[in-house]
């Protein structure tokens, strides 16, 4: 059997391609060809090039309008064929003409988050978005939902089209073993660099929304007592230079360290070096909806994640979470004090549940009982 992934825009800016780049391997391993259809960036040719076997066929499209881009896509999908269509997002631009096809391959949509319930996204546009979302459900032959909170929505949308028997999976993001096993090649430098010292990281877009003020807020409170605690942040966002000043304004530059983009490369060097990574979330429909795909590269490292007993962390951690509260810094700085004075208990996730590999094998389970082809038989595996 085949499938094709059809990816959108440059994964250094949208992240939606690592599900295809992360289930690739595996699910050649279980018997299916695997081919990716992405936007031609250095940034894409890197990262598939990092996580993906030579088996797995890739065809760059360049990046071009809307119509072209539909246009390539639709001719590609021609041209390969496939069993099955995977897109890991859909939106105007990120889709097909189903009406020029050759063949009739099963249609795949992948929700990883909820645009309609973004605040940014209001007005005319929500309105778009939400038209997308009902859209997605009609155009699709089966869903794949990344948190368990859209997995509902998408049930009662089908049911209200009319469309209750349509297959809908919940499959979270997972780690990439390709990624967690990559040469540390940063390793003994930040060791040797931040010797003696509480090592926090944060890896995502700088902005209030996504908790930037509460992680900084929170190390102001704990900086006199301690100041052998640093906070990296990796990343870039639009409150940047705002984080920035407010940083320089507490005396805070030798404890807070912005330190933009990080290659893929070197991310296990800092999360191996790591004592805690904090991954801040908002009680609201955008962080219930949305699949917080970086606790599950911090997973495998088995250092605690302070996070916020919202959404997919309350299903990854359940009652044994190192939970805050993002609107209370006061939370955030005491698990921040538990950890560097060796008084915080680690307790990880369940790293086999919460893998790529599994995720294949749960799709692949998924695929033999709700379609009439099956992929092969995975019950000793």
């Amino acid at each position: 059997m085949k499938i094709c992934f059809i990816t959108l825009g440059d994964i250094k800016f949208i992240a939606t391609m690592k599900r295809a780049i992360g289930m690739a391997n595996p699910l050649l391993a279980l018997g299916w060809e695997v081919t990716i259809i992405a936007q031609d960036s250095e940034e894409n040719r890197k990262r598939i090039a990092m996580e993906c076997s030579d088996a797995v066929q890739v065809y760059y499209y360049p990046p071009g309008t809307v119509a072209e881009e539909v246009r390539t896509k639709t001719a590609l999908v021609n041209e390969i064929a496939p069993d099955y269509v995977m897109f890991c997002s859909f939106s105007f631009r990120n889709r097909i003409s189903k009406g020029k096809l050759k063949h009739k391959p099963k249609i795949l949509i992948e929700h990883s988050e909820l645009p309609s319930g973004i605040p940014d996204n209001s007005g005319l546009r929500k309105y778009a978005m939400l038209a997308l979302e009902y859209w997605s459900v009609l155009y699709a032959d089966g869903l794949l939902c990344a948190s368990s909170y859209l997995c509902k929505i998408y049930k009662k949308r089908a049911a209200q089209l009319l469309r209750k028997q349509l297959p809908v999976l919940y499959s979270p993001y997972a780690f990439n073993n390709e990624v967690v096993e990559s040469p540390r090649i940063r390793y003994q430098e930040l060791k040797d660099t931040y010797a003696g010292k509480t090592l926090l990281i944060y890896m995502g877009t700088l902005t209030r929304n996504y908790g930037l003020f509460t992680m900084l807020q929170a190390m102001e409170m704990i900086s006199s007592e301690r100041p052998d605690v640093i906070l990296l942040l990796l990343g870039r966002g639009r409150h940047q230079e705002e984080a920035k000043a407010f940083v320089k304004e507490k005396g805070l530059t030798q404890q807070v360290q912005f330190l933009g983009y990080t290659p893929e490369e070197e991310l296990s060097s800092y999360f191996a070096a790591a004592d805690a990574f904090i991954s801040p979330l908002n009680d609201t429909i955008q962080d219930r909806a949305r699949c917080p795909s970086k606790i599950y590269m911090y997973i495998p490292f088995d250092k605690p994640v302070f996070t916020c007993n919202v959404g997919e962390p309350a299903e990854i951690f359940g009652n044994d979470g190192s939970y805050f509260d993002n609107r209370q810094p006061a939370s955030l700085a005491a698990l921040i004090n538990q950890l560097a004075s060796g008084g915080l208990e680690v307790r990880g996730a369940d790293k086999k549940a919460h893998s790529w590999e599994k995720r294949a094998i749960d799709f692949t389970e998924w695929i033999n009982s709700n379609y009439t082809t099956k992929v092969l038989s995975i019950a000793n595996l």
